[in-house]
């Protein structure tokens, strides 16, 4: 038997959370070749940072789940153990990600590489929870997250 959610939230908050990417990156061209420019494209690198950060959450949450309640079963094929590794390794992974991006890349390239990050973690996502059925909407929602997310900061890194 698939649950489904009791309430909308994830699809309101998870659309809502698109308004700074395409905001800012929708300021950021507005007002190209000035320093409000520079100011909108830091404010939306550091929003990347937190949202990157953020997606490697949900892996822990399962695999804490299946820790802790013996009917919840979303293994995919895997024993627990295998599965509470990958969720945990994985779940980290992103935040590593948006740091070493954040603190090594060179300034004119760093929101192209956060794109690239988010479709990374999108595809990564899409491998390691498809399998879940019970995250067919989670996936779904991500699909247009990811595309929105990385519209605006392509177009901030243009414009910037």
């Amino acid at each position: 038997m698939t649950r489904t959610l009791q309430t909308r939230w994830m699809q309101v908050l998870g659309y809502a959370g698109l308004i700074p990417f395409l905001g800012l990156g929708g300021l950021t061209a507005f007002f190209q070749d000035t320093d409000l420019a520079v100011i909108f494209s830091r404010y939306i690198f550091v929003y990347a940072l937190c949202i990157i950060s953020f997606l490697g959450a949900v892996h822990w949450g399962v695999a804490l789940m299946q820790s802790q309640n013996p009917n919840f079963s979303v293994s995919a094929g895997l024993s627990p153990a295998e599965l509470e590794t990958r969720c945990f390794v994985w779940g980290v992974t992103p935040s590593l990600l948006a740091w070493l991006v954040g603190v090594f890349s060179p300034a004119d390239w760093t929101l192209y590489l956060l794109a690239a990050t988010l479709v990374l973690v999108w595809f990564v996502d899409r491998l390691l929870l498809k399998q879940m059925k019970a995250f067919a909407d989670y996936i779904r929602l991500r699909n247009h997250l990811t595309l929105g997310a990385s519209v605006g900061l392509l177009t901030a890194a243009w414009f910037a």
